[in-house]
């Protein structure tokens, strides 16, 4: 019964890393600056810069596979809450402001 817990749990602990698994980032690699960014940049689980997530987009997750959001925002229930700083830099207010209870 043993051996084959351990097994399982190999198993499982192996699945899991491969699928969120990266290659890091390396020297300029790590700086290169994503277009088109409405909410600014954020540094993904490998070192990369991408676009941040904007107000009520997708975010959160392991290692925040499913975005990240940009400064001024909260990720809460798997949206970004919040103002947007770089669209209130623009001159641009752009926010989420609604609690949705998270089941």
């Amino acid at each position: 019964m043993f051996p084959c817990f351990l097994l399982l749990l190999g198993l499982a602990l192996t699945t899991e890393a491969s699928f969120y698994m990266c290659t890091p980032c390396r020297g300029e690699e790590c700086d290169l600056i994503p277009e088109g960014c409405l909410y600014g940049t954020v540094r993904d689980a490998c070192g990369r810069l991408v676009c941040a997530a904007g107000p009520g987009e997708r975010c959160g997750g392991r290692e925040n596979h499913l975005g990240k959001c940009g400064e001024g925002m909260t990720c809460k229930c798997g949206k970004c809450r919040g103002c947007s700083i770089a669209r209130l830099m623009s001159g641009i207010i752009e926010c989420e402001y609604t609690n949705p209870i998270c089941s």
